[in-house]
């Protein structure tokens, strides 16, 4: 491993702070000011698909380069075959942080397509961030041709999976110095073969197990931003399909390795671990990660990636259905992982609540990582089936206490009680903190406004000409409240992706030390680093 001890040479952004209001809420709602009014549709006809359950998702992206983050919204209905309008995914560029602008049009992103998830990354190797979009199939490669504009590339690419596909991540998991992409797939739907269910004697929405899976796929970046399904060599073609749902891509085994995490939705969930030849061997079972702490799969639906017990290893909450809980698995090193929802206090928050989109961030600048989940049913008559159910459901917040101790919050700000599905976090206007959007099945999405005060430090990685830096880069930094570590991650929550943008809280002025270790071996330290500022590392 090649280290490097170096003074600060790299370019500094210095940002303005916002106070909080004197109730003490975390975040408020500024949707409306701020001009978004994405809405999203599922193409409801009153014969429950089962895809209308599903819901939409946000990317959060740098489109133009000019270092603001933009957003994506992913639009569904109606279901193919359908007469009515097409989808209407849209681009909001970002105009000043407070200002957001819908440029699909002139973008030229409009697009036809009942659309799920989505993800972004530089695919071709030019410095932007190029968008993949996941679909009740075909899905949909859309090439970023750095004047604004996208073109789709999908058929040329090679990466039109026409599968129903949940979550994506685009990723460098071989180490060759392009994105590979890894697409959840999950149940064997069409209109065609739409069943007709139900629970306690009460039509309703159909779950995974009256479909069968669908394998997930991976395919490999050829350098030229074409791509070939390298599921089988890579070893990622599992004995059976199982119903994908979420995906993240972090080195949570700690050799320098991006690994795969998914989230299966009623199944053992996937640990594929990277071996550093091109090729993963899954080992959800051995790691502790396939099942709940019952020893039963649980219908996983959303996965967040992060240090939340402080001690220097990534962590990872995976949301369920209601009456499972959430899951918090504390990494105890070498690979192994074990399920601590109760000690950590998320458990019986989470008993009655239906959670798909997930975060872990330092929402109120303290040092540790806090979590949000976006909540909602998906039984439009939930409340007939199950006396304790509702559709709508509030979406939650848990302040970490430290070491990875929760408490769920009162004061969170969101107010609004939806049908809750992607969820994503960027510091959209520049003042430090994080903001948060969540998208709502068949209804608006809503951006919250962080109010956090306190110092902060954000960390971009590369030249200004590009979007993002390597997945699986982490960073240890090491100041006035103790050290704290994150990791760049491909994927995580639903259907979304947030900033690719390394976050700190911090309680000083100034970072002592700044540890960053690259994927696949080498080493960075800075020293004396002012707070209170986006960086961008080389």
């Amino acid at each position: 491993m090649r280290t490097a001890a170096r003074s600060l040479g790299v370019a500094v952004l210095a940002l303005a702070l916002v106070a909080p209001p004197a109730h003490g809420a975390w975040f408020r709602d500024v949707t409306a000011a701020w001009g978004l009014g994405f809405r999203h549709h599922n193409g409801s006809s009153g014969r429950r698909y089962m895809p209308e359950t599903v819901g939409g998702g946000v990317v959060v992206l740098d489109y133009d380069l000019d270092g603001d983050w933009d957003v994506f919204f992913t639009d569904s209905g109606p279901l193919p075959g359908d007469p009515g309008a097409i989808s209407r995914s849209q681009l909001w560029r970002n105009d000043g942080g407070d200002s957001f602008v819908d440029v699909t049009g002139r973008a030229g992103l409009n697009m036809a397509g009942y659309l799920g998830g989505g993800s972004a990354g530089d695919v071709d190797g030019d410095g932007d961030a190029d968008l993949y979009l996941t679909a009740l199939g075909p899905n949909m490669l859309w090439r970023n041709q750095g004047d604004g504009t996208f073109l789709d590339v999908t058929a040329a690419a090679g990466v039109g999976d026409e599968s129903w596909s949940a979550s994506a991540a685009l990723a460098d998991v071989d180490l060759d110095g392009d994105a590979d992409l890894y697409v959840a797939d999950y149940v064997d739907f069409t209109v065609a073969t739409h069943k007709e269910c139900r629970s306690n004697e009460i039509d309703g929405y159909c779950m995974p197990d009256a479909y069968g899976a669908v394998r997930d796929r991976f395919y490999a970046n050829r350098g030229d931003g074409t791509f070939v399904d390298a599921t089988e060599a890579a070893g990622l073609a599992t004995p059976r399909a199982l119903p994908g749902l979420g995906v993240a891509i972090a080195d949570l085994t700690d050799d320098g390795l991006p690994d795969i995490v998914v989230a299966n939705d009623g199944q053992a969930n996937y640990l594929f671990r990277n071996r550093g030849d091109g090729a993963f061997v899954e080992i959800g079972l051995v790691a502790g990660l396939a099942y709940g702490e019952g020893g039963n799969p649980e219908a996983s639906m959303g996965v967040a990636v992060g240090d939340v017990e402080g001690d220097g290893d990534p962590d990872l909450v995976m949301t369920h259905f209601e009456l499972e809980t959430n899951a918090l698995y504390a990494n105890l090193g070498g690979g192994l992982f074990r399920d601590m929802r109760f000690p950590a206090g998320i458990a019986e928050g989470s008993y009655t609540s239906l959670s798909f989109g997930v975060l872990l961030a330092d929402l109120d600048l303290d040092g540790d990582l806090d979590l949000v989940t976006a909540n909602g049913h998906v039984q439009d008559n939930a409340a007939r089936i199950h006396e304790r159910s509702s559709f709508p459901q509030r979406n939650q917040l848990w302040e970490n206490l430290g070491a990875g101790k929760f408490q769920e919050s009162a004061a969170s700000g969101f107010e609004a009680i939806r049908v809750s599905r992607g969820l994503a976090a960027a510091d959209l206007d520049g003042d430090g903190d994080l903001e948060l959007v969540f998208v709502n099945n068949n209804g608006v999405a809503e951006v919250y406004e962080g109010l956090a005060a306190g110092a902060w430090m954000q960390i971009d990685f590369g030249a200004a000409t590009r979007e993002e830096g390597p997945v699986g880069i982490r960073v240890d930094l090491a100041g006035g409240a103790g050290s704290q570590r994150r990791d760049l991650v491909a994927g995580g929550s639903y259907l979304s992706r947030s900033a690719p943008s390394l976050h700190f809280g911090l309680d000083a002025g100034t970072v002592a030390r700044l540890d960053v270790r690259l994927p696949g071996g080498g080493r960075r330290i800075y020293r004396e680093v002012p707070a209170r500022r986006r960086l961008r590392l080389p």
